[in-house]
């Protein structure tokens, strides 16, 4: 992989680091961006959110997060050295292209944030969904720029 690409992968990247840490911060009890009476293991509950992310959120690891990271680990094993092994090169190619769809969900998170929300009812602060939207489009473009050189060897 060329430096230029390198640099540009690692650039996106770090779109996501305020959103893994602010989504780290939440799992660990911190408030802020939050309205007064949120509580996103709450949240979580009232949607039918599986039991194991109620309980990891209860207990500091917030699972956004940690799939924000696995996303960046990912572009960051194929910017580096993606595995030799052809079947696994697939597989880690084949999410990294489905992982580039966090492009556009940004983009729209972004759109839909800057229309505005004013019911009344929105449990985060002004901030927030602009560190979201970014990560998602850094998380994205990172991807897509990892796994871009690798396209013509993940022919079946």
């Amino acid at each position: 992989m060329t430096r230029h690409r390198l640099r540009t992968v690692t650039l996106a990247s770090s779109l996501a680091l305020p959103y893994i840490a602010l989504k780290s911060y939440w799992a660990a009890g911190g408030r802020a961006g939050l309205a007064d009476s949120f509580d996103m293991a709450d949240e979580f509950r009232r949607n039918d959110a599986p039991t194991a992310l109620i309980w990891l959120e209860h207990h500091g690891v917030d699972f956004t997060a940690v799939l924000a990271l696995t996303g960046l680990a990912l572009a960051a094993v194929l910017a580096h050295r993606p595995p030799r092994l052809r079947p696994l090169r697939r597989l880690l190619l084949a999410a990294a292209w489905a992982g580039t769809l966090l492009i556009p969900y940004g983009l729209l998170t972004a759109l839909l944030g800057a229309l505005g929300r004013d019911d009344g009812n929105h449990p985060l602060t002004g901030w927030v969904v602009p560190a979201g939207a970014a990560a998602f489009v850094g998380i994205g473009t990172a991807l897509a720029l990892s796994a871009w050189p690798h396209r013509a060897t993940a022919k079946v």
